[in-house]
């Protein structure tokens, strides 16, 4: 038998040569072998069946710090099957929205402005350099743009935002009244001056063309085909028909991201919600429709078909309501004030009786309706206009209702607007000149990544590269693993004449009886009653190896799990 002390603390020069500090006693404890073996638990930790809590929860401490030993590890070959490429799409451009220049490559003049307050009379006229400048403003409009394929019809994204803002405000903090050209300014988009036009017209446009063959010409000739789903001709092509000739009732739509599902079609607008359909009840029926539950309270065939029935709101609002066959769609709020126009919309389409002899009653059930016209907020934050014929809407503009402000303007998650300025000072031997160029910059707001996954044999997509191996180095593989046995035990569980198992014994003698047992037998040779909190290893009993967790009180073995549990993080 080998037994080996540790004290978790220092104790004095008295016990020196019988226990050592814990930081330097490292090396004495058993190595990851003793507590787990092929990644499983190989040791019982064992708490006495009448120690205090304190105890329990060094133990139940100790078994968690042992769980992240509880892995295997092997090294493997990495055996790649694909790769993922990825390409940056964001558009290289940006747009510049002149302001004021005063360059002679823009004026063909010199500049002769002596001082930056002079910096007033060469604002942009909006068009090409024709040789004088006039107010900025007259450049109408300021931007336009399209982004494709930003909402969907049905699910389906072939929807673009068109752009168009027709008017750009600057404010600068050093002047009220702007006279001279800014050094750094505000922008403002007044209210109305940005529209966003998304056409829901959807046409199939095919382009034909014969083309000549290269070594026999027209004696072989080829025929050239082509075919684009989009709102606009892309120049060329002939119309074949609509892919979506606008949406209607029963569709549903997205604007700007947000979903839509049409009820209705309207003169001006649109009545949209959550149509549930048609659904039956039988008396005392309960059912939840958007939080919103309908019970069927009584049903009445003859003389009239009629229903009554209880409405409960989400909050808990609840009424009573009476609906006949011949009222069609009945809004809640016009049987009870209890609630607000569009929260539920009943039709009763039928009553019976059905074969079980129970009375049914056939009901729609549409909830969260809303009616929106043109000139409402369809979006918070944007004005409506829509374009209906035929019951369905071809299209629809929206124009911001409050001005837009800031240094950085936010053009729908898609552009980043911002001023610049480039100026420059010219020393002569007297005089001091100054130039300036400023603009409205207009650039993408993040980046457009794509990515492609490759197998051995694929190309890279307009490269004429082609995959064709793939290496792999090796990797250390790790598998947790989740032990399938108890690992903590009370010390009536253990036999210490016949043990099985290496163990982790948490309290000294008076706390732990397995722990007295090896006391009494002279195998432990630590003077617990008086320790300050000490690990004792028991390097071999009867084929196994112990480790005692203790001191002379709970807190004292308390400080001895701690630094158990130190030790068994380093091992992981």
């Amino acid at each position: 038998m080998k037994v080996r002390k540790i004290a978790a603390l220092a104790v004095g020069a008295a016990m020196v040569g019988a226990t050592m500090g814990f930081a330097s006693a490292q090396a004495n404890l058993p190595g990851k072998d003793f507590f787990v073996k092929d990644g499983q638990p190989n040791v019982k930790i064992v708490v006495g069946s009448q120690a205090a809590a304190m105890d329990v929860a060094s133990a139940a401490d100790i078994a968690v710090a042992l769980g992240s030993l509880l892995y295997t590890e092997k090294e493997a070959e990495a055996a790649g099957v694909s790769v993922v490429v990825k390409k940056d799409l964001t558009p290289d451009y940006t747009y510049y929205i002149p302001v004021f220049s005063n360059y002679y490559e823009d004026t063909g003049t010199n500049p002769s402005a002596t001082a930056w307050d002079q910096l007033t009379d060469n604002w942009w006229n909006g068009s090409a350099y024709n040789g004088s400048y006039t107010d900025w403003t007259s450049w109408t409009p300021k931007f336009v743009d399209e982004v494709e394929n930003m909402d969907a019809i049905n699910g389906d994204y072939q929807v673009d935002w068109d752009f168009t803002i027709s008017n750009i405000e600057l404010s600068d903090p050093e002047q009220n009244t702007i006279v001279y050209v800014p050094r750094s300014a505000d922008l403002t988009i007044p209210a109305g001056d940005f529209t966003v036009l998304l056409n829901y017209t959807i046409a199939n446009w095919t382009y034909s063309a014969t083309e000549p063959d290269s070594i026999w010409g027209t004696l072989n000739p080829s025929t050239v085909y082509d075919e684009v789903h989009d709102d606009d001709n892309p120049g060329g092509y002939t119309f074949s028909g609509y892919i979506y000739d606008g949406v209607g009732a029963g569709d549903t739509f997205t604007v700007l991201g947000n979903t839509y599902y049409i009820l209705d079609v309207l003169a001006d607008g649109i009545k949209y919600g959550h149509d549930h359909g048609q659904v039956w009840f039988h008396v005392g029926d309960v059912k939840e429709f958007d939080g919103y539950k309908i019970k069927a309270v009584d049903i009445s065939v003859s003389p009239s078909n009629k229903a009554l029935f209880e409405i409960t709101a989400p909050d808990g609002r609840s009424d009573l309501v009476i609906i006949s066959t011949d009222e069609g769609d009945v809004d809640i709020s016009t049987k009870s004030d209890k609630f607000n126009p569009g929260e539920v919309v009943l039709k009763l389409d039928d009553t019976f009786v059905g074969i079980d002899g129970n009375l049914i009653a056939q009901l729609e059930v549409r909830t969260n309706v809303v009616e929106v016209h043109t000139g409402d907020e369809l979006v918070s934050g944007w004005v409506v206009n829509f374009t209906i014929e035929n019951n369905k809407v071809k299209w629809l503009t929206l124009t911001n209702a409050n001005d837009l402000s800031g240094s950085t303007l936010d053009i729908l998650g898609k552009y980043k607007m911002y001023y610049e300025v480039d100026s420059h000072t010219l020393e002569t031997d007297d005089t001091t000149y100054y130039a300036a160029k400023a603009y409205i910059v207009v650039k993408p707001s993040e980046p457009i990544i794509q990515t492609e996954e490759l197998k051995v044999g694929d190309e890279v997509s307009d490269t004429g590269w082609v995959v064709d191996q793939i290496k792999g180095g090796t990797y250390t593989e790790v598998t947790v693993m989740h032990p399938t046995e108890p690992i903590t035990y009370l010390d009536t569980e253990i036999d210490p004449e016949n043990i099985d198992s290496n163990l982790i014994l948490v309290g000294g003698p008076v706390a732990n009886a397995v722990t007295k047992y090896l006391v009494d037998n002279g195998y432990s040779t630590v003077d617990w009653y008086n320790s300050a909190g000490d690990i004792e290893y028991i390097e071999d009993y009867n084929g196994f190896g112990i480790l005692i967790v203790a001191g002379k009180d709970r807190y004292a073995t308390r400080e001895a799990a701690k630094q158990l549990m130190e030790y068994l993080a380093n091992l992981s």
